[in-house]
This record gives C-alpha cells, sequence and structure tokens, in this order.
C-alpha cells in the first residue's frame, strides 16, 4: 500500500493540514494546528507525521501576484529550511497562489461561514492545494 500526502498551509498563527488517501486519489481537510512559534508548527507537525508516516509533505509556497518572492515567501522558506532538517521526508514547496479564495468560494457554497472561521479556510486551503498536487502525479 501506498503512504499518504500531507499538505501544509503555513501560517504563524495557524498551519491548514490537507491528507490524501492511502492511494493517493482524494485530499480531505485534516485540521488546523493552533501554533506559538515556527518551532511549535514543527513539533506538531512532526507528531501528525508519526501519526500518518507520509511519504512527503506538500507545503504551500506564497509567491506575490506579480511573481515575485514576498515577507511570507521568505517565512515560508525558512519553515521549509528547517521542516526538511527535522524530517526525513521530502518537503515540498506548492504554488498556493488563489487557494485561500477558492477556500471561501468552496465553504460558502457549502453553508459555511468563513467570516471568523479562518481555520476552516486554512484546512481547505491545504487540501486545494494536496488535490492539485495528487492530480498532477495520476498516471494516465
Amino acid at each position: 500500500m501506498m503512504q499518504r500526502i500531507l499538505a501544509v498551509d503555513y501560517g504563524e498563527r495557524r498551519i491548514g493540514v490537507a491528507v490524501s488517501d492511502p492511494l493517493r486519489i482524494i485530499a480531505t481537510p485534516l485540521e488546523t494546528l493552533i501554533v506559538n512559534s515556527p518551532r511549535d508548527g514543527i513539533r506538531k507537525l512532526t507528531a501528525l507525521c508519526r501519526e500518518y508516516d507520509p511519504e512527503c509533505i506538500i507545503v504551500g509556497y506564497p509567491i506575490g501576484i506579480s511573481g515575485r518572492k514576498t515577507e511570507q515567501t521568505l517565512r515560508v522558506e525558512n519553515f521549509i529550511k528547517t521542516l526538511k532538517a527535522e524530517l526525513n521526508i521530502p518537503v515540498i514547496p506548492w504554488d498556493e497562489r488563489y487557494t485561500s479564495a477558492e477556500a471561501r468560494g468552496i465553504l460558502y457554497d457549502q453553508g459555511i461561514r468563513t467570516r471568523g472561521n479562518k481555520g476552516k479556510i486554512d484546512q481547505m486551503a491545504a487540501r486545494i492545494m494536496l488535490q492539485e498536487y495528487l492530480n498532477t502525479r495520476v498516471k494516465r
């Protein structure tokens, strides 16, 4: 059986997490980690990795609309660097542009209020990234 894949929508206070099924067909929102620091986020993701034993982790990589790096891009790069050093699995940056807006739309269509529900948006953004990744990996 294949290993699952985790996806992360990184934020300094919240980290949205999604997980694939073992066959790597469907991405599902998993949870939102409330974190106090990047180190706290790494610790909590390490615990999830022990539980789900993923083959790799997809991390949302924020690129400005202009295509240039932003302050958040640099924070995520540091987070990815630390995550790679901490875990012995591949960590793959994934373009996350527009995923939060798409997540809000999906939740709205499901009748879920997004105002004050940023954790759900973060989980859904992670799910969107992971599903995009899984869809590109499908063998035809």
